[in-house]
């Protein structure tokens, strides 16, 4: 049986694209609550690196702790839909992939001590930026909604020259598609990026239409609707 134990915390994050994939390549998912917020897994005692998410394999006992290769990892050991096809394609994928995960490090994350009141200079300053430094929370939103457009603006004009559609590298969706569905989600329907579609006029992806039609079609994947993602019930 394909089955993973996943250790993670009941927000979207880098966590519920994993979910996704395993949904969409029939991998059964024990969920594990992590501390700070849950008791079944403690990151400071058994991740290797001490975050999450932290991924073990039943059928072979592998564990790993970062994203990037747990998701890597899932597509090329289980095969299914996301599964690249050649190198070419895998090269691709990756590429997009990565700005999803730096869109997300400078820009979603950095959001997070902002929606959750984290004053923890030390561990703030520890992000790859720091969000609340010199001017406080009304600085700090202006110049993430700043970055968020600005990083926006490079992929949508990127998709536009490559004549993506209806996912970023054509007709087949890949696992950097489901990325950029769950962040692209988690700022339309979070309750607390509320704070970003405020400063947006409600809508922080108006001027991204490729981005928009892009997630849109991954939320009609069947498989992508049956792993029941709650947005709208998640904090961040």
């Amino acid at each position: 049986m394909k089955q993973i134990d996943l250790a993670y915390l009941p927000i979207i994050g880098r966590g519920e694209q994993i979910n996704i994939i395993c949904a969409m390549h029939e991998i059964k998912v024990n969920y594990l609550l992590s501390t700070p917020l849950g008791d079944d897994f403690d990151k400071d005692k058994e991740a290797a690196f001490g975050t999450i998410p932290w991924m073990k394999d039943n059928a072979n006992d592998l564990e790993l702790n970062d994203s990037m290769a747990i998701v890597q990892y899932l597509v090329y050991q289980y095969p299914g839909p996301l599964t690249p096809k050649n190198n070419e394609s895998a090269a691709r994928v990756n590429m997009y992939w990565a700005w999803v995960q730096d869109y997300y490090s400078f820009v979603l994350s950095p959001f997070h001590d902002i929606i959750i009141d984290n004053n923890d200079v030390f561990w703030r300053n520890s992000r790859l930026t720091d969000s609340l430094a010199n001017g406080g929370k009304a600085t700090g939103i202006s110049n993430l909604k700043a970055l968020h457009t600005k990083r926006l603006r490079f992929l949508e004009q990127q998709l536009k020259n490559t004549n993506a559609a209806p996912f970023m590298t054509g007709k087949i969706c890949s696992y950097a598609d489901i990325f950029l569905y769950t962040c692209v989600r988690a700022v339309q329907e979070t309750g607390g990026f509320g704070l970003l579609r405020e400063t947006c006029d409600g809508d922080p992806f108006s001027d991204f239409p490729i981005v928009k039609n892009i997630a849109d079609a991954v939320g009609e994947i069947d498989a992508v609707k049956a792993s029941n993602s709650k947005f709208s019930e998640c904090p961040i």
